[in-house]
Parts: C-alpha cells; sequence; structure tokens
C-alpha cells in the first residue's frame, strides 16, 4: 500500500513538474492595463484625464506607474499614480509639470 501510494505521489510530481510555465495571455495584460488605467484615473481625481501608457518594474518591486494628466486647455495638473499590483490600489501624488505621451 506504502509503495502504491510513494509511486502515485511520484507519477503526479513527474506530471506536474513537465508542464512549462506559460507567460500570461495578451488577453490578460489588456484586462490589467485597463484595470490600472481605471483606477488610476479614478485615484486621480482629475475629471478631463488622459493616462500615459504603464512604466512596468522588476516583479520584486510590485508596483507599476503611470502619469494621469488633465486634458483641459492650458492645465499642467498631472498627477503620478503608483498602483500596487498586490493590494490592487492606486496611490496618487501631485506631478505638476511633468509630462508623458498619451497612451496609445
Amino acid at each position: 500500500m506504502f509503495r502504491m501510494v510513494c509511486g502515485s505521489v511520484l507519477a503526479a510530481a513527474a506530471v506536474f513538474s513537465a508542464v512549462p510555465a506559460s507567460a500570461s495571455s495578451d488577453q490578460a495584460w489588456a484586462a490589467f492595463d485597463a484595470k490600472v488605467t481605471r483606477s488610476c484615473l479614478a485615484a486621480s481625481g482629475i475629471r478631463n484625464a488622459r493616462a500615459s501608457t504603464i512604466v512596468g518594474f522588476d516583479d520584486r518591486v510590485g508596483m507599476v506607474a503611470m502619469l494621469v494628466s488633465d486634458r483641459s486647455r492650458g492645465s499642467n495638473v498631472s498627477k503620478l499614480c503608483l498602483y500596487n499590483k498586490r493590494t490592487q490600489r492606486a496611490y496618487v501624488d501631485q506631478a505638476d509639470g511633468w509630462n508623458a505621451p498619451p497612451k496609445r
């Protein structure tokens, strides 16, 4: 009985270790980008907001960044948004005078 259980565990371990790890799909990345953008735009409080592209960091950091700017004519209001991937919360602070190309 013991041999049969050990054999089953070893066989299962061999099967699962042989399956290669796969990267996230394009659809998963698009959903993540949309979630970050929504969170940052909401946290910024800017009515006529424009989001930059997302700046990713090494996974050890656990954050991504985005610049949110006011699209109103003559405005130079910008806020830097840091999005915590673990807690899924956005944190913003003033970044007036900063600019970045808009998200495409």
